[in-house]
């Protein structure tokens, strides 16, 4: 087996064991790929019964999660049907690092569901965005500054707009003026958006 059929393996018995609370018989798997996947410590066999081991377990919730939040950007960001979401979030979850996943998850509020409203498993270290430093740009004042911690919305055209400003986790803001519309500098320009949507853009202000 090639690793990604490997990561397929483990992701689908993840889903079964831990969120269907199905009892797996060795009899439904191939038995070569249950041998190997046994003999790399993934799995481990009982009077028939196929269990994740504490590594299996750890590296198919990580699968889950990665494939769930690669549907949603996919979904959210390209406007991709039921089809061709899942052929793309295929792809992009073997390849997602760490730093990807954590930055996708900034950009899209920390999701807790995917378009299939499958709940997206927690990270390993999962932030708090929604702490006391992130506030919502409707609650800065005028000449307050800061960096964009995350977008928090789950209307697709909204993300679309905001991410088209340029406006990404990261960013640095200083807040001019918020009537008529919250008006902001965000390096060499003056950007507008409307309540609306200054209510969803999340910023963790300079000290």
């Amino acid at each position: 087996m090639e690793k990604r059929e490997i990561e397929h393996y483990l992701r689908d018995i993840w889903v079964r064991e831990f969120e269907k609370e199905e009892k797996l018989v060795i009899d439904e798997f191939d038995s070569d790929d249950i041998e190997l996947l046994a003999k790399k410590e993934y799995v481990k066999i009982d009077d028939g019964f196929v269990n994740l081991t504490e590594e299996g377990e750890r590296l198919g919730r990580s699968l889950v999660r990665k494939h769930r939040i690669a549907e949603k950007v996919v979904a959210d960001l390209f406007l991709a049907d039921m089809d061709e979401m899942e052929e793309l979030a295929d792809q992009i979850e073997h390849v997602m690092s760490e730093e990807v996943e954590d930055n996708i998850c900034r950009i899209l509020g920390n999701p807790e569901n995917c378009p299939h409203n499958n709940p997206i498993p927690k990270g390993e270290e999962d932030k708090d965005l929604g702490n006391e430093y992130s506030v919502p740009l409707v609650s800065c004042h005028s000449g307050e500054s800061g960096e964009v911690s995350h977008i928090k919305t789950e209307d697709a055209r909204k993300l679309r707009k905001i991410m088209n400003l340029g406006l990404i986790p990261g960013s640095k803001i200083c807040l001019i003026q918020k009537f008529p519309n919250y008006v902001f500098q965000l390096g060499n320009t003056q950007l507008a958006v409307d309540k609306e949507l200054a209510n969803e853009i999340f910023i963790k202000l300079d000290e």
